[in-house]
């Protein structure tokens, strides 16, 4: 899941608000403030001063979002989209507990030129999930996620559900397995093992990402791969920019043929760009 910036509280939002209103009140404002000195130079020189009021309190809720356009949609090192663009979006709705859910969406292109039409335009993704701290320098995300494909025609069912926990460690490092019974809908289950880390490349503002992972789907569709990925990253204000290089080893026919040509998987460079709000 995306790195959501942290939403502002109630009282930031109001803050122009109220500061407009005091500039109208201009004289009532004087006045409440000479008699508030006055009460204080009458008052007995032990007495202390009065309690600040309680700050507000930080609303349970937030929600955030996000917008991405894609070179390329590259997912476990393999092209959704048969090497062309995509369009993605996300709305997320996150409690202070650490639970959250939220609906992700993505254009892809599962048909290659020649090949009879799945009616697959769009992945929609519905997930709930938990994060936080088990101690410092420890933290845990567990996530379950439903895949869907609207619009499939018959034939075509590759829905499933995935269950993802990561675990990161020493500020920079993770390591991640997902597990789904029914991987694509090919009656078998999956397993995905990563692990990888990201660093800021000193004060130029650009970070270094890398990752490894193995797919196991010897169940699902006999085979197995690895893939790798590099990338550099920038943020410009609330837009992130990602430039990476993927690439895949061990995808063989088996799984060309179970799921998507060996081509699709071959290395390649994409570039995602996402403005979160």
């Amino acid at each position: 899941m995306p790195t959501f910036p942290t939403a502002r509280t109630a009282a930031a939002r109001l803050a122009p608000w109220w500061l407009a209103l005091a500039a109208l009140a201009g004289a009532p404002a004087a006045m409440a403030q000479t008699a508030a000195a006055e009460q204080a130079a009458t008052a007995p020189a032990g007495a202390a001063p009065a309690e600040a009021a309680p700050a507000e309190a930080e609303a349970p809720w937030a929600a955030h979002g996000s917008v991405g356009l894609l070179s390329d949609y590259v997912w476990r090192g393999v092209s959704q989209t048969q090497e062309d663009p995509a369009l993605q979006a996300e709305i997320n709705l996150e409690h202070r507990s650490g639970f959250y859910a939220g609906l992700w969406a993505s254009s892809i292109d599962f048909t290659a030129a020649g090949e009879e039409d799945d009616g697959i335009d769009y992945e929609l993704d519905g997930y709930f999930g938990w994060a936080g701290e088990l101690r410092p320098g420890l933290e845990l995300d567990v996530v379950l996620t439903r895949a869907a494909y609207p619009g499939a025609r018959r034939g075509y069912d590759y829905d499933y559900t995935e269950l993802e926990t990561i675990l990161s460690f020493a500020e920079h490092y993770h390591v991640g397995l997902a597990y789904s019974p029914d991987i694509f809908g090919l009656g078998g289950k999956g397993y995905y093992w990563n692990a990888g880390g990201e660093w800021p490349l000193g004060e130029s503002g650009f970070g270094l990402k890398l990752q490894v992972g193995h797919y196991d789907l010897d169940d699902a569709a006999g085979d197995s791969y690895q893939d790798y990925l590099i990338a550099l990253t920038r943020e410009f204000g609330p837009v992130q920019a990602q430039l990476q290089y993927t690439d895949t080893s061990s995808y063989g026919p088996e799984l060309s043929e179970a799921l998507d040509d060996a081509r699709l998987a071959d290395g390649r460079v994409a570039l995602a760009l996402t403005w979160s709000f």
